[in-house]
């Protein structure tokens, strides 16, 4: 019975979770290749202060993109997912047809808000000089709400490709567009004289200050086109397969001309506001703890201006920062708030930057599991639930504690090899052990969704952000910048923490903490101590980091296997599995 039920794991539904993260991964990654060859030139480009005046934009669009969006597309995956294990293809397109266009009076609602609310959002985060980032940014809240309503159909269908190519296809236009304005604003002529702001036929501004208030808005504008551009592709692809669809259902299905047939459309939108809104209260409160963070770190800095002499290698003299006080004039006043916009740009450009990237396949794989999870339920196939459950979780650990681990202890080669600087190791070796607890989170709340809890993960993550921001509010003063990635850390492992304890109860599963928390680690520290003493010895340089990290991977892929981290049923749900199973088996390195 036992054999049966691990091998139920690697039917059809079990292995379309995990091709469909494999496929959202690999595209992701591209994703966040493009968006380090986007942002690695841009910092160079425009600097920490123009850096932080791009992320104070982007983050506050991205809080408002999460309150219109943020739980549709998971609400539609699902309802969907649903559908189509009923074999009902009609209702499926209905709940899409119904969820796109609530989208677009949401996503013009939103994009209307931001513009005419630009000038008190940036004097709320107490940059002002972010307003016109802003307004560049606002339409991409309307074309990234189409496109959401479209991903999550697909991914409801599990098929995972269009929304893997729209989410290339928006990065490499936000790259694309956001380095070639940014650098038309910073090739332009500084001339005081000219009258105004920016002239636009002559090529000259003002001055070095509004150069890199026009360059980071133009950089950001890169974002809107990326989303415009993703939203043109993914309706393209509809439109074919409707076609393509419609045929199939005209042949496979019989006509039916009654409307009662058909669920009302009003019953398929008090259905998806039901999944969406708490979905979207969840990650809005994560978003909002992201303002809150960058809130605090802005204003909690200023308090105390004697913390700013942790940064002498940054602001002291001899510095680009201290020519420009000269440069510029500022009084102690503005000189305080120059220095935090830049240790915020220092802290979103770079070590937010690099602390995203491992967690490309983690987000993969809990967009992937929704709808696998769903319709698993919906087919009353708690067995095939529960295995996907439990393996879900097994590679988030497996995945995140080398990420984690290998940043911290590589994090100034890391930050030399991509940005020539490594002014931000501290935060960045700090902030990547919390790889650990957000890859459990985004699995675990994914989890919970797909089993219908859709409030659970809103209340933990008030838990955990108000312990975040309590946290920030109190060490920032002290501690300086360093205090927001250990708040990121607390305000993670708590939800971590809860959200498993719930689905264990939920789920009724039965997790082995060795299996699935322990072995990882240990090969994991086993890893980051080879990688600490190789680190230690070698010297700094691009080739020599590439030579550290590749031995890391392989101490770690080792370690795995040595201390028996990987199960059978993990193997399964790979592509090629039964065969690759076979193979680890003969060498007695799985069981």
């Amino acid at each position: 019975m036992d054999k049966n039920i691990k091998n139920s794991s690697a039917d059809k539904g079990g292995k379309s979770f995990v091709k469909g993260a494999i496929i959202l991964g690999v595209a992701s990654l591209i994703v966040k290749l493009i968006g380090a060859g986007f942002k690695i030139p841009m910092t160079y480009l425009i600097d920490d202060d123009g850096m932080g005046l791009f992320n104070v934009a982007y983050q506050i669009y991205t809080f408002m993109f999460i309150v219109a969006t943020a739980g549709f597309p998971v609400a539609i995956s699902k309802m969907v997912a649903e559908s189509l294990a009923r074999e009902d293809e009609r209702d499926a397109k209905r709940v899409f047809q119904t969820s796109f266009s609530l989208l677009v009076v949401i996503g013009l609602a939103g994009s209307i808000i931001l513009f005419a609310f630009a000038h008190q959002l940036a004097n709320l985060v107490a940059i002002p000089d972010a307003e016109l980032g802003i307004k560049a940014i606002s339409p991409a809240v309307f074309f990234v709400s189409m496109a959401s309503a479209l991903r999550g159909y697909f991914q409801g269908r599990q098929n995972m490709y269009p929304t893997a190519f729209s989410e290339v296809i928006e990065s490499t236009g936000k790259m694309a567009i956001g380095l070639i304005l940014a650098s038309l604003f910073m090739s332009m002529a500084i001339t005081p004289s000219i009258g105004k702001s920016v002239d636009f036929v002559s090529r000259q501004i003002e001055s070095a200050h509004a150069q890199k208030v026009y360059a980071s808005a133009g950089a950001i504008f890169g974002v809107t086109t990326g989303t415009f551009l993703s939203a043109v592709l993914l309706i393209s692809i509809y439109l074919v397969m409707a076609v393509v669809l419609k045929r199939h259902t005209a042949i496979t299905a019989p006509m039916t001309t009654a409307a009662e047939n058909l669920r009302p459309r009003k019953t398929i939108l008090k259905e998806l506001i039901l999944i969406a809104i708490p979905i979207t209260i969840g990650a809005s409160v994560s978003s909002l703890t992201t303002l809150i963070d960058m809130t605090t770190i802005s204003r909690r800095l200023v308090v105390n201006p004697a913390v700013f002499d942790k940064y002498a290698f940054m602001f002291g003299h001899g510095t680009e920062f201290a020519q420009k006080v000269v440069e510029q004039g500022w009084s102690a006043a503005e000189i305080n708030v120059q220095k935090a916009t830049t240790l915020y740009g220092m802290y979103t450009g770079k070590a937010l930057t690099m602390f995203n990237l491992p967690l490309t396949l983690i987000v993969a794989l809990g967009t992937s599991i929704v709808p696998a999870i769903s319709a698993a339920l919906a087919k009353n196939n708690k067995i095939q639930a529960r295995n996907i459950t439990e393996s879900a979780i097994r590679i988030a650990l497996l995945f995140g504690a080398p990420c984690a681990i290998g940043m911290s202890v590589l994090s100034s080669g890391v930050l030399n090899f991509l940005f020539s600087t490594d002014n931000a190791k501290t935060v960045l070796s700090i902030l990547s052990i919390a790889i650990i607890p957000v890859a459990v989170v985004q699995v675990t709340n994914a989890i919970l969704q797909s089993y219908g809890k859709m409030y659970y993960p809103v209340v933990n993550m008030l838990i955990g952000g108000a312990a975040k921001v309590i946290f920030n509010y109190i060490t920032i003063p002290v501690l300086g910048i360093d205090g927001a990635p250990i708040g990121t850390f607390i305000c993670y492992l708590i939800i971590a923490v809860i959200n498993t304890v719930q689905i264990v109860k939920l789920a009724d599963i039965r997790f082995s903490f060795t299996d699935v928390i322990i072995k990882p680690l240990i090969a994991a520290g086993i890893m980051g101590v080879c990688g600490y003493f190789i680190a230690g010895t070698l010297p700094v340089s691009r080739v020599m980091t590439l030579f550290e990290i590749i031995v890391c991977g392989l101490v770690y892929g080792i370690m795995i296997f040595v201390v028996r981290a990987v199960k059978r049923e993990d193997v399964l749900n790979l592509p090629k599995g039964e065969k690759i199973a076979y193979i680890l088996e003969r060498f007695k390195l799985i069981k």
